[in-house]
């Protein structure tokens, strides 16, 4: 049986959406080429990939984001392919957009059988198969070894009750399995699949990192509990963290950079640098293989200390993007993110004084927010003179502590799926702020035009 693991196309009022990959799913406009410049690397789709060719299975990996393929040209491809299983991951904002290709797809394809997986999917299994026909499966959490034990129960019994993590119908009922564990050991996964012709339009190119760049994993999961982050409560329901051993991780990286030529290297981890003896075993091991190209990683400012960083700067780190989501002490706690701002400042401070790039990221309009607390961000922001920025607003994503907060108290604006674009709109309101406002100081903090507190 042929199994097609799909990226759909996803294009809305003439803005492009990213969600695979991505644990903050949103559209953007054109910008270079009548594209998008940022395009993550679809690593769960990736993995199940290369994990089941090495169950000799038949597998393709079609990625219409980064291949900029048109809703047509899937259509044939998976056509030609005449898959028996077709697995589409999907996500909260795009799911009215997937929802609608899968409807084609099935029609097209009436013999093959639709998979949703993704976050949005988990958080709403039962809800899809009763309401949505054309959808026959759901791959639920973690789904790399829910997707091979489906697979080989088609082709072998048909019985899908042992599927730990599945969803599915029988006799027209709603069965849902227990759920699968998170994958213990990492290194027991192949390096996921990076064959495809698009390869070097992955891109996370944040600080000038140079490209073509490749994002890799050295870890899943975080023990922290922001109720915001959508992966770790949805994806990793145990939110345990598991890393993978620095030998395999610097033996993937060589590979990379010798088979594929990439210029520099991306850890996309949840959190780099929850570990230091995890960290400093990396570095170790990029120096000893006398790796020289640029990296850069996703970590927490308040974990670093000045030993760790100097032992990356050592092993060639060339940026840090840091996760701060707003200066305000207060709005910290309410999100349950509760970073120690005084260290994080410290760190950031000398992370640049290494000459270490840093990225900052912010998230307007988490509870509590206010023009006081935007203003403690602003004065955060010149203080520690980040070399590139980026503004979120506050999205709350179905199956967080976020979204349900919002949903019990009636404060959710919309429940158009679309709306829940986080690069676009607002659709949640603070006791000072509404949605507009949090969406025109989102645009004069980008553009560094407007007035800042006009009235909405």
């Amino acid at each position: 049986m042929r199994t097609i693991l799909l990226n759909l196309p996803w294009r809305e009022n003439n803005r492009y959406g990213v969600r695979a990959g991505s644990r903050w799913p949103f559209t953007s406009k054109a910008e270079e080429n009548n594209y998008i410049k940022y395009i993550p690397f679809p690593f769960f789709l990736a993995y199940s990939a290369s994990l089941l060719k090495s169950k000799n299975k038949d597998v393709k990996l079609i990625d219409a984001i980064s291949g900029r393929l048109d809703e047509q040209r899937v259509m044939d491809e998976i056509k030609a392919a005449g898959p028996g299983l077709i697995v589409i991951e999907t996500s909260t904002p795009s799911f009215n957009n997937d929802l609608r290709l899968a409807g084609g797809i099935k029609l097209k394809n009436p013999d093959s059988r639709i998979t949703l997986c993704g976050p949005h999917a988990t958080t709403y299994a039962k809800d899809i198969l009763s309401e949505y026909e054309h959808i026959d499966y759901i791959l639920m959490g973690e789904y790399e070894y829910t997707l091979l034990n489906l697979g080989e129960e088609l082709e072998g019994s048909g019985n899908l009750n042992p599927v730990l993590g599945l969803a599915y119908r029988d006799n027209k009922e709603i069965v849902i399995n227990r759920p699968r564990p998170t994958i213990g050991n990492l290194d027991e996964l192949p390096y996921p699949e990076r064959t495809a012709p698009d390869i070097y339009q992955y891109n996370d190119g944040f600080a000038g990192l140079p490209v073509p760049n490749v994002q890799m994993w050295s870890s899943r999961g975080c023990p922290f509990r922001c109720t915001f982050c959508l992966w770790p409560q949805v994806i990793y329901v145990e939110r345990k963290y598991r890393k993978r051993d620095p030998e395999n991780i610097v033996n993937e990286m060589e590979w990379l950079i010798k088979e594929f030529n990439f210029k520099a290297v991306y850890f996309d981890d949840d959190t780099f640098n929850i570990d230091k003896a995890h960290v400093l075993g990396i570095c170790d091991g990029i120096k000893r293989k006398g790796i020289k190209i640029p990296w850069a990683a996703m970590a927490r400012a308040d974990l670093m200390e000045e030993e760790l960083l100097r032992s990356m700067a050592e092993a060639g780190l060339y940026a840090l993007k840091y996760g701060i989501e707003s200066a305000n002490s207060k709005v910290l706690e309410l999100c349950k993110k509760e970073m120690d701002l005084f260290r994080a400042e410290k760190m950031i401070k000398y992370t640049k004084s290494l000459g270490i790039k840093v990225h900052l990221t912010f998230c307007l309009g988490l509870p509590g927010e206010t023009r006081q607390s935007i203003q403690e961000s602003i004065d955060f922001i010149g203080r520690t003179k980040p070399d590139s920025l980026q503004f979120s607003l506050a999205t709350p994503f179905p199956g967080t502590e976020f979204f349900r907060g919002l949903e019990g108290k009636g404060s959710l604006l919309s429940a158009n799926w679309p709306d829940y674009d986080g690069n676009n709109k607002y659709i949640c309101a603070t006791n000072e702020l509404n949605n507009l406002d949090l969406e025109r100081v989102r645009q004069c903090l980008l553009s560094g035009e407007g007035e800042l507190w006009k009235t909405a």
